[in-house]
């Protein structure tokens, strides 16, 4: 019963430890597929909750879902790195515009990565890419 007692006190203490450490979050709604030369705006929100106001960046990049190269240039991602500046528990919400190229064949990586001071967060997801 000692032993028990003494579990679930750690138990609490990590879980108020963590429930109060910062976090940074982000989240997107990315398509299940796109074509060839169609055009996408990519929404996302960042969140955190830190105890005070942050700015941080949020980067966008592409990458050949196969090779693992970069086809940023390709894709016309024109604003891959944009600022952000929230309040706790609060989203900013942006948006990334890119085209797929008319040639591209195969699947590709979006990489969303934020970040504020040292906390970081980041998301990937493969999108396959049909015909026209």
């Amino acid at each position: 019963m000692k032993h028990l007692i003494i579990l679930v006190v750690i138990l609490m203490v990590t879980c108020k430890i963590y429930a109060q450490s910062p976090n940074l979050k982000i989240k997107a709604l990315p398509p299940n597929k796109l074509k060839q030369g169609q055009s996408f705006k990519l929404i996302t929100t960042v969140t955190h909750n830190f105890t005070a106001e942050k700015t941080g960046s949020i980067t966008c990049s592409f990458l050949n879902a196969a090779t693992q190269t970069s086809v940023d240039g390709w894709f016309m991602n024109v604003f891959p790195f944009q600022y952000f500046t929230t309040i706790s528990n609060t989203p900013f919400e942006t948006e990334f515009s890119f085209t797929v190229p008319d040639e591209y064949k195969g699947k590709f990586e979006i990489i969303l990565v934020a970040q504020a001071d040292k906390i970081k967060d980041s998301i990937r997801f493969v999108v396959p890419v049909i015909k026209k």
